[in-house]
């Protein structure tokens, strides 16, 4: 074989290593989702490997870009109830709320993927990044209010309330203490405290003697993903 032969083969045998080691191609994907046949607004949307979140407009439709075919897309209707699905090939989708069902299609074929729940968490537990990414909470309160036991959520003239332990006296406070990231934020606006996006995990706990007096309400513990 020739010098020329050879570095033929050779430089073929790279263009096929390269060729495989590709990443997925990354492309745009629209959708729309519909219940009875009309537009749904306010749906969650996750595509889950690019950590991106969107809710349906008044239209029913959702639009990702540069949406790699190995992600995978979740889609929420309600606090738990969602189900997910890979992106492959799929450019423009339709899905439809059907009872029991998710019904998709990409205008080639249809399939039916049943609704799974997420659960409601145990407080020593916590709810995760990924549980409220899922379930599409805007909220810290909504979260609480939707996933942890034992906690009441009130909105009183714009401002939220949280009792974590059962309601004390009329003249007792019932505040429980916030702890984000290690520091005790006695008296924390828990609506301000940080974006839900950012948050890796909440926790309530009712039995805060660990952190002496003040957490004698309970505790809620926020994790940020720093």
């Amino acid at each position: 074989m020739n010098v020329y032969a050879i570095m033929k083969e050779k430089l073929l045998g790279l263009v096929l290593v390269s060729l495989v080691c590709l990443p997925s191609m990354a492309d745009d994907i629209t959708g729309v989702v519909l219940k009875n046949g009309k537009p749904k607004k306010g749906i969650n949307v996750w595509l889950k490997n690019a950590d991106k979140a969107v809710e349906t407009d008044k239209e029913g439709k959702f639009y990702f870009s540069d949406v790699a075919e190995d992600d995978t897309l979740q889609i929420t209707e309600g606090a738990r109830i969602d189900a997910k699905f890979p992106v492959g090939d799929m450019k423009n989708i339709t899905v439809e709320l059907d009872k029991k069902d998710f019904v998709l299609s990409d205008g080639a074929k249809e399939q039916r993927i049943p609704y799974t729940m997420l659960p409601v968490s145990k407080s020593t537990d916590g709810v995760t990044h990924e549980m409220i990414m899922r379930s599409g909470q805007r909220t810290i309160a909504d979260i609480l209010r939707n996933f942890m036991t034992g906690v009441i959520v009130t909105t009183d003239g714009g401002s939220t309330k949280v009792t974590v332990r059962g309601i004390s006296s009329i003249n007792a406070s019932t505040e429980p203490l916030v702890v984000l990231d290690g520091i005790a934020l006695q008296g924390a606006d828990i609506e301000n405290l940080v974006p839900v996006e950012e948050i890796a995990v909440i926790k309530v706990i009712k039995d805060g003697s660990s952190y002496g007096v003040r957490g004698a309400n309970g505790v809620i513990e926020i994790t940020t993903r720093k």
